[in-house]
């Protein structure tokens, strides 16, 4: 592969996509942030869908987010909209679908896309008799793209979030913790296979509040309806709240918990990105699809079953009909890894 040319005093204007998800969003930042350190001189253009813009928009490195409606995804809006791309030099694709590639379709900038390992993945859930090897982290793929113009991520993802929001989530945990340490809950996942079943998560939050935790737990308005008898629980309890809130207040909310409990899914990931340990459950999915959360202190709790990775996203049934890869997951042992994240214990062993 012949090296691209960096022109003389480096880029001017640069445009980075990844219209979704939010995990994917937050392990492009590591991408953001070298970019920004290797051209100081450069405008950073983040392209995302409108519900993602919040984890973004606060970012010292992004100049601008250009958001995408939720109905952008006409053709004739995809060529309208890639023509504010034209005062690029750079356009790093880091999502490489077929929206994007319309975007980028006959642009003048230099274009770098990221490598679209889809078959590697499926290797794992259609065909892992010819013994696939686990793939990459995601982070590592985002890197690979920008590496022909020297650029090197160095860090984990990061996100930062308003200062109001900052005051406004410590003022809602000191009215309600009492000095006791905060645990963050994350029900939710879109897919019913990614999600520990709610009566799991019932028994999780008896065994928290027995041992005196304060607990908050984070989801989508949707997510709540969906676990009536957790979010009943939780409104009963003087130590217990339930947020739905913008993703600034959320990623603030995570930033002040000591632990959060997740499963795979975008919650997981800002929470590592806000500096949180994190005790990851994994369904239907797994590590070595490399989507594991980034940094040092996190717990994965994945059953590796013969049937697991089922799918590369998230199913809404088991295929089996057992649903083991969620089914032994105790709460009892997500309680001991909870109390062993804590400030002053023992450092788990990554990815243990």
């Amino acid at each position: 592969m012949t090296r691209p040319v960096v022109p003389d005093g480096g880029f001017r204007n640069i445009a980075v996509l990844r219209l979704g998800s939010l995990g994917d969003v937050v392990l492009t930042l590591p991408v953001v942030h070298a970019l920004a350190r290797t051209f100081p001189g450069a405008r950073i253009h983040y392209w995302v869908k409108e519900e993602y813009a919040g984890i973004l928009r606060h970012d010292p490195a992004i100049a601008h987010v250009r958001v995408l409606e939720r109905d952008a995804s006409r053709l004739e809006d995809l060529v309208s909209m890639s023509a504010e791309l034209e005062d690029c030099d750079l356009i790093v694709d880091l999502h490489a679908s077929t929206r994007t590639r319309v975007l980028t379709f006959r642009q003048q900038a230099l274009v770098l896309r990221v490598k679209n390992r889809r078959l590697e993945r499926e290797r794992w859930v259609r065909a892992r008799w010819t013994g696939p090897k686990p793939l990459p982290h995601v982070t590592a793929r985002y890197a690979e793209a920008v590496a022909p113009i020297g650029v090197t991520p160095d860090e984990a993802p990061r996100v930062s979030v308003p200062a109001d929001a900052e005051a406004w989530a410590a003022a809602q945990l000191a009215a309600l913790s009492a000095g006791a340490p905060v645990v963050a809950l994350c029900p939710g996942a879109r897919h019913a296979t990614k999600r520990w079943p709610e009566a799991r998560w019932c028994a999780l939050d008896e065994r928290l509040a027995a041992h005196g935790f304060a607990r908050i737990v984070l989801s989508t308005v949707a997510e709540q309806r969906q676990t009536p008898a957790l979010a009943a629980r939780i409104a009963a309890d003087r130590q217990a709240r339930w947020f739905t809130e913008p993703l600034e207040r959320v990623g603030a909310l995570l930033g002040l918990a000591a632990v959060a409990v997740t499963h795979d899914s975008g919650l997981m990931h800002l929470a590592a990105a806000r500096g949180t340990r994190v005790v990851a459950l994994f369904g239907s999915t797994s590590p070595v699809l490399g989507f594991a959360p980034v940094g040092e202190g996190h717990v994965v709790l994945c059953r590796d079953l013969p049937c697991q990775p089922c799918t590369v996203h998230g199913r809404e049934v088991c295929p089996k009909g057992h649903f083991r890869c969620m089914n032994l997951i105790e709460p009892d042992e997500v309680m001991e890894r909870v109390r062993l994240q804590l400030p002053g214990s023992p450092a788990p062993v990554p990815g243990s």
